[in-house]
Parts: C-alpha cells; sequence; structure tokens
C-alpha cells in the first residue's frame, strides 16, 4: 500500500509505506536495500529518503506536494531473506487534488443529507470524492457554478458566435485574425459606439454579436476558427435546486457503492430509479430534473 489518502491537497505532506517480499512471497526480515522513486504530473523524478517502518514495512514522506495531478510511485528492494533472495518491485499512485476546485456542496451537508454522525469520520474520505465527482457531473450537465477562465476559437463569416461554456459573465477579449494580422475587438454596448471593431454581449445567452459602425451587425472576418475570444464563465450563487441535485446524486452514489442494490433511502421506485436496473444510470431521473431549469444548451460539446 503506497499511501493511506486517496486524495491529497496541493501543500500536503504524502507518506508513503510499502513492505517488501522475497522470492517466495514472505515478509522480510533481513537488511535489505530499499528506494522509492516518485514521479509528479510533470514529469520530473525525487526519490525521498526511506527508512524503517517496523515489522518488515519501510516508510518515506513526499514534502509539500506541490502539483495537481497523478503522482506515480515506485518501489524496489532487493538483499537477502534469510538464504532466500529479495529482488522486489512495486508501483502505485495517487491524487493531488487542484486548488480552488468547484465542490457546489460542502462534506457538512453530506453527512446531514446521509443521516451520518457529524463525529463520525470514518467515511469523510470517501464522501470527499463523491462530492467531487457530483460537482465533475453538475459542470457538465449545467456549465461552471465557480468562476473559470475559458479561450475559445470560433470559425468567422458569421454574425454571432456562442460560446460553450455558460453563464457568461464577462468577456475578457475578442480578437479576428486576417491572415497574420491580428485586431482586437472591444465591447461597445449599442448607443455608445466608438468605432467600427465593436461587440455586443447578451448575457442572458452568452451570444456574442459583431457590430460595427452605428452598431449595425457585421461578419466576424471570415476565416476557420480565426476568432479568439477569452471569457469568464461561471461565477453567482449556486441555485438550491443544483444544491440538492448533487446532494441527491451524492446520496444515489453512496447507497450503491455502499449498500448495494438495497433502496435503504426509500424504494427505488420513489426515487426515480429503476426497480429492476438499480445501477442502470449514474444520473437518477430526479438529479436531471432538479438540474432542468440550468441545464446547458443541447448540442454543446
Amino acid at each position: 500500500m503506497a499511501t493511506t489518502q486517496t486524495i491529497y491537497y496541493v501543500g500536503q505532506d504524502v507518506g508513503l509505506t510499502a513492505t517488501p517480499l522475497d522470492d517466495n512471497g514472505a515478509v522480510t526480515s533481513g537488511a535489505l536495500t530499499v528506494s522509492v522513486a516518485v514521479t509528479d504530473p510533470t514529469g520530473a523524478t525525487s526519490t525521498p529518503t526511506v527508512g524503517s517502518a517496523g515489522s518488515g514495512a519501510y516508510g518515506a514522506v513526499v514534502p509539500s506536494v506541490g502539483v495537481a495531478g497523478v503522482w506515480l510511485v515506485r518501489w524496489s528492494a532487493s538483499g537477502t531473506n534469510g538464504a532466500v533472495p529479495v529482488r522486489w518491485a512495486y508501483e502505485d499512485q495517487f491524487t493531488v487534488r487542484p486548488q480552488g476546485v468547484e465542490q457546489l456542496v460542502d462534506l457538512v451537508s453530506v453527512k446531514k443529507h446521509l443521516n451520518i454522525p457529524l463525529n463520525d469520520t470514518r467515511q469523510d474520505e470517501e464522501l470527499q470524492g463523491f462530492i467531487l465527482t457530483a460537482a465533475d457531473q453538475a459542470r457538465d450537465v449545467c456549465g461552471p457554478f465557480l468562476a473559470e477562465q475559458h479561450t475559445q476559437y470560433f470559425d468567422g463569416g458569421y454574425t454571432t458566435i456562442q460560446p460553450d461554456w455558460l453563464p457568461v459573465a464577462s468577456v475578457q477579449s475578442v480578437t479576428e485574425y486576417y491572415g497574420l494580422s491580428a485586431f482586437a475587438l472591444t465591447e461597445q454596448p449599442l448607443g455608445s459606439q466608438m468605432n467600427a471593431f465593436a461587440f455586443t454581449v447578451d448575457y442572458t445567452s452568452g451570444q456574442l454579436t459583431r457590430r460595427t459602425f452605428g452598431g449595425e451587425a457585421a461578419l466576424f472576418a471570415l476565416g476557420a476558427k480565426n476568432v479568439k475570444v477569452v471569457y469568464m464563465a461561471g461565477g453567482g450563487a449556486i441555485p438550491f435546486t443544483v444544491r440538492l441535485g448533487a446532494l441527491e446524486l451524492i446520496r444515489h452514489l453512496w447507497q450503491q457503492t455502499q449498500q448495494g442494490g438495497r433502496p435503504k433511502f426509500g424504494s427505488a421506485g420513489m426515487d426515480g430509479e429503476s426497480m429492476g436496473v438499480p445501477m442502470g444510470f449514474a444520473l437518477p431521473d430526479r438529479v436531471i430534473e432538479l438540474w432542468g431549469p440550468k441545464r446547458r444548451p443541447p448540442g454543446i460539446a
């Protein structure tokens, strides 16, 4: 076993443990040469100092992990266990969570929703994984709620373009490319036109419209993926229907993984799930209905 947790945070120390075995599969008791190599998500490798942890186990600490993503771990040991050779290797990994990840709901709310006592911390780490999963699903269905920056390239030749991620909170820049020449457009609301290099934004739909003199609609420069838009999506309050949908999704996933198909929180029919195939869908109907008012428009990749 490489670590004692499944999810770590940027800046946290990560403790690694492993128990080498000899060529017969027995735990070793003799002196060994044991090392561990850790590769971070950028491909950089380090070799933390390894020490005995007792009972044949060895341990090491990766200090203050600074890169989010999957870290790879490879242990190796050589020597002898009595007269039996030791030529042992083991590979594992651990995950470092990015900072500022959208969660939608907090751990306390989840435990209350599942009727788990707040002082019972045995499942906290696993529940945190479900919280992150529910947030990913909500973002895919509804769009981001925590403000995030996106850069997209659109085909020119149209009067309007539609960013993928909604709601659009602000447009930071729009640039048209004519061959090797770049022309910056500025947001100029109707009635306050300054020049012909303008655009307006419908923040309800997120749609951008190219404007010219007098506020007239115009075509974005003709070309393929030659209109660059940098914008912020998300932000603002999280609707209660979205929050409840996230809690219900966590409850659904928790019930299925921890309690099998037994409908502890009510019958499957009452929950909007299939009685015959309770594991058929990751998103039950009740979650989709709760998120319905905030769903992203169809046909967006």
